[in-house]
């Protein structure tokens, strides 16, 4: 019994070195994710994180800390209420939504980085990458595959996934971005965080990419609105969702 219990602290006390590291490392890269998890533990924001094309795993796992981080430092100001107990006893799982096999084929528009096979990196070093970097992976839901396959109400149902806090899409082609953003109209909720990290590609403009992936999804769904949140470096973009009143 000692034993298990020296070799569960050591990994915890790995995990939390490493997620020091990854927090001072790469959340300093993702100032958006960290302004995000901000603002939804602020604001006792319920709901999952998602994020679609995941690569490596960086962003994700600076995610991870993030929210970790300033979950804790809300903790510590005593606040309590019963609305504040129910958010802090449901904690967000963190999906990651990949092909794991790089950008898809087609007659896609494409910037010169954007060749089929991609940003490709295998679930088996994307989940070590999780480990190395001091996440646990049984906080985490791995959804592997296009989005034509896996973006559908089977994966809602088997996953028990109603609502999304904060959402990464990192999807850089305009056609694998439409269905992310169907797939999300039910899950969004006032609050929510969706972040683009393609926003300004294709030289900035609004009819390409996920700018116009965007555009459509909000025309096909006037209840929502999009308040610009945070900009992060040459082409990130945050955007808060504001859920607007039905005449």
């Amino acid at each position: 019994m000692l034993r298990n219990f020296i070799i569960t602290r050591a990994i915890r006390l790995l995990r939390e070195r490493a997620g020091r590291f990854v927090f001072a490392k790469y959340v300093g890269q993702h100032g958006c994710l960290n302004a995000a998890m901000s603002f939804v533990t602020w604001n006792q924001i319920e709901g999952d994180y998602l994020e679609f094309g995941v690569y490596k795993g960086h962003s994700f796992a600076a995610a991870y800390h993030a929210l970790r981080y300033n979950r804790k430092n809300y903790a510590r100001l005593g606040y309590d209420s019963p609305e504040y107990r129910h958010w802090k006893e449901n904690p967000p799982r963190f999906f990651a939504f990949d092909s794991f096999e790089g950008l898809p084929g087609g007659a896609f528009e494409r910037q010169v980085d954007y060749h089929e096979g991609a940003y490709q990196c295998p679930q088996d070093r994307f989940k070590d990458n999780l480990e190395k970097f001091g996440l646990n992976l049984k906080d985490v839901v791995v959804i592997p595959g296009f989005y034509d396959k896996t973006l559908n109400e089977e994966t809602k149902t088997r996953h028990s996934l109603r609502k999304a806090a904060v959402v990464m899409i990192d999807c850089d082609l305009y056609e694998s971005t439409v269905p992310v953003l169907d797939f999300l109209t039910d899950l969004v909720g006032q609050g929510t965080i969706l972040i683009f990290d393609d926003w300004f590609r294709f030289r900035g403009s609004p009819e390409h990419g996920e700018q116009r992936a965007c555009r459509e999804w909000l025309a096909k769904n006037p209840q929502l609105e999009l308040i610009e949140y945070w900009r992060e470096g040459p082409q990130a973009v945050s955007f808060l969702v504001n859920m607007k009143s039905r005449p």
